[in-house]
């Protein structure tokens, strides 16, 4: 039975990238044989001795220099299989690690390893970060409400307190919301306000803590008074005195503005020269009511600081303290004090005067007695004194 002929198959063609692989394995290997060549051919040089250095009559003619050749470059060159990925004839195989080098490896390995996750920790935390910290401020803890503490003692509704603030509800953000320039509002706004601490209550809410102030002096202006705290702050103007504060006399100008502080400057001004004399006056103002409250003394209807080198109290309308300079103020006080007194039930509707400018002696005068509803408006040194101790 005859066999039939089998007609040779074509050799089907490698894909595309095992062959752009195959072609760029031989021109490594090309490279390496030129370099080996090149570096065989180098070494042969070297290794043939240098001939003797002759004179010029003994020299060789070129023509046989010319025809000698070295015999390293007759030697056959060592072709390397073009095999992708065989490894080299010849080449040292790896050694086996040890159970010691296998041991610091793992453990180098695990260590490598717990690095890279603590890596991948710590990114996802910041970006978790990152992601909360934009929606609190954009999206998250918007003010819906606030809450006032202590609103009848300032003598004003929440509403009112509410409106001063400035915040606007579900608009303004709870971590962006300037607290002390809110506080300060309120305190301008409200000018018998005397502090109020803004804190933040989330996770929607502001909580204003308000401490109310009260008039401690009246400035006796052209056609009227002007209500100051005992920090100087201006509260009210009144076309006549109360009768439980003292009348203050003084010849500073200042800029006259409800809830703003006497002497100090407006937000991003610097002080000038009008400003500075106002802050001297009413740290001088500060210094008298201090030494007042120290020496107990409740009952005076005139502070006068027109001449800070004669200082002059009236106290309860009929009793003229002379002072002087504003040395030893809390020590005259406690003298005048003192004086007081000592004075007898029957000198309690008596008029006079009080010289403390020599503490600690005090030098008091009767003038006359008042009469029934007269007043005593003028200031004058007393004609005679007489030494109290």
């Amino acid at each position: 039975m005859d066999e039939k002929r089998r007609t040779p198959q074509p050799r089907k063609k490698p894909p595309l990238m095992q062959r752009a692989a195959h072609s760029i394995v031989q021109k490594i290997d090309q490279n390496e044989k030129n370099k080996q060549q090149k570096a065989r051919e180098k070494a042969a040089a070297q290794r043939q001795p240098r001939p003797a250095q002759q004179g010029p009559a003994q020299q060789r003619p070129a023509q046989q220099r010319s025809t000698q050749q070295r015999p390293a470059q007759d030697r056959p060159v060592r072709q390397r299989p073009a095999t992708s990925g065989a490894r080299p004839e010849g080449n040292r195989q790896r050694k086996p690690l040890t159970p010691e080098q296998r041991a610091r490896r793992a453990a180098y390995m695990r260590r490598i390893k717990k690095r890279r996750r603590i890596i991948r920790i710590a990114i996802a935390v910041i970006a978790a970060l990152l992601v909360m910290l934009i929606l609190s401020r954009t999206v998250l803890f918007k003010i819906q409400s606030i809450e006032v503490t202590n609103p009848k003692d300032a003598n004003y509704t929440v509403e009112q307190i509410v409106t001063a603030s400035g915040v606007t509800f579900g608009a303004q953000n709870l971590f962006t919301c300037d607290l002390k320039k809110t506080g300060k509002n309120i305190e301008q706004y409200l000018p018998y306000i005397g502090s109020a601490q803004v804190e933040r209550d989330f996770p929607n809410a502001l909580q204003v803590t308000v401490k109310p102030t009260k008039a401690s002096a009246a400035i006796a202006l052209g056609a009227g008074y002007l209500l100051i705290d005992k920090d100087g702050k201006m509260l009210e103007n009144t076309e006549t005195a109360p009768e439980i504060i003292p009348v203050l006399r003084c010849k500073t100008e200042f800029v006259q503005t409800l809830g703003q502080y006497i002497g100090v400057p407006a937000s991003g001004r610097k002080a000038d020269d009008e400003t500075k004399k106002a802050a001297q006056m009413i740290a001088l103002y500060k210094k008298v009511y201090a030494a007042l409250n120290e020496a107990k003394i409740t009952d005076v209807t005139l502070i006068d600081i027109r001449d800070t080198r004669a200082i002059t109290l009236m106290y309860q309308n009929r009793l003229t303290l002379h002072l002087g300079s504003e040395d030893l103020l809390e020590q005259k006080l406690k003298t005048a004090a003192k004086t007081i007194a000592a004075e007898s039930d029957a000198s309690r509707t008596r008029t006079g005067a009080i010289d403390l400018t020599n503490v600690p002696y005090a030098y008091a005068r009767d003038t006359y007695e008042r009469p029934e509803g007269e007043s005593v408006t003028d200031v004058s040194e007393p004609e005679s004194t007489t030494e109290a101790g």
